[in-house]
């Protein structure tokens, strides 16, 4: 059975270690042998390392250490190490072991595999140890809680009380590139070209809410701070299906919202000029020094804090129906902006 150290898992690695991580496999039992001369072959010197073992029953646990492996021939201290389990029995069950003794947390000899705590709480295997029965039967003994705080885990909680493992992997962890590619898309799509924009632009034509809702248009609400580009988004959406380039609506960089009323855009077809099953409503940009609770209303009223709404304005509608009322939200964020964006 392949195993691998799954992206779920490393978004739980990247939490518990603080920020994006880069993990490169350098040891694969099943691959290079468990044997520790490979081990500390491939793995001496490489930086902080985290190591996994997936044992028979589909648990997986390991340890973190923030220094290089280096043969040292004894224990090494590192405050910033710790083991953790991330399957129980195949079930997500993630837990976090810090070390509370930071004399005995890593076991750092030539004739060791990946080993942590004195005692050990997490040995890995000695010298060379080979497949039987489709296994690793890892010699050494686990004594979860001598040098690390097990957090109420024991040895049958987290390694089901047996030492037989099918790989046991070790990855370096390095920084990662906030402005690095993506290991894979973030969404598959056809090849980006015009073919693939027309089947994009007729599909978005097609679409009509559930004819049981009794909707003739689905109505989806815009909402964003100052200078996020609702407005922009809207003048884009109108321009494709136009077919030409448009601003209907006022749109531009200013202080304070350009938005200034709440408005319902309808999107048209630019050959038939028919609506499509659509509608946008613009709302004003939200403002850090504006408080909340007179946006929220403004946006469900006048969208004018100045000017509250009242029964006797025109064309307000007192007792809403379904098809009157927002179907969608949608809340558009500048991501050229986020580091930057006030907390509020």
């Amino acid at each position: 059975m392949t195993v691998t150290f799954k992206t779920s898992d490393q978004k739980q690695m990247n939490e518990w270690l603080g920020g994006n991580k880069r993990y490169t496999l350098l040891f694969k039992a099943t691959r290079d042998g468990c044997d520790a001369t490979a081990f500390h072959t491939k793995c001496n010197n490489k930086g902080p390392t985290v190591t996994i073992m997936y044992n028979t029953d589909n648990s997986v646990y390991g340890g973190y250490t923030s220094l290089s492996w280096a043969s040292t021939g004894g224990y090494v201290v590192d405050g910033n190490s710790f083991l953790f389990r991330l399957h129980q029995n195949g079930i997500w069950k993630p837990v976090k072991m810090p070390v509370k003794n930071t004399t005995y947390s890593i076991h750092d000899s030539a004739g060791y595999g990946p080993t942590f705590g004195g005692g050990h709480d997490l040995p890995s295997f000695t010298n060379t140890i080979t497949v039987t029965g489709g296994y690793f039967q890892l010699n050494g003994t686990l004594s979860f809680g001598h040098s690390y705080n097990s957090n109420g885990e024991t040895l049958d909680s987290i390694a089901n009380g047996h030492k037989n493992v099918k790989d046991i992997e070790v990855y370096s962890v390095e920084v990662s590139d906030t402005n690095a590619e993506l290991a894979e898309p973030w969404r598959k799509t056809p090849q980006w070209n015009s073919q693939f924009f027309v089947a994009l632009k007729e599909k978005v034509e097609r679409y009509k809410p559930l004819k049981e809702l009794n909707v003739p248009q689905a109505r989806v609400l815009l909402v964003g701070q100052v200078g996020a580009g609702k407005t922009s988004f809207f003048n884009t959406i109108n321009s494709v299906f136009r077919g030409y380039i448009t601003r209907q609506a006022c749109s531009g960089n200013a202080e304070h919202s350009l938005t200034t009323v709440y408005r319902k855009y309808q999107i048209r077809n630019g050959i038939s000029g028919k609506a499509l099953n659509f509608r946008l409503h613009d709302t004003r940009g939200l403002e850090a020094d504006q408080e909340w609770i007179p946006m929220a209303c403004a946006i469900f009223s006048t969208f004018n804090p100045s000017a509250p709404v009242t029964p006797d304005i025109t064309g307000i509608c007192c007792h809403p129906q379904f098809a009157d009322k927002i179907h969608c939200v949608v809340f558009v964020i500048d991501g050229s902006t986020v580091d930057v964006m006030p907390r509020r």
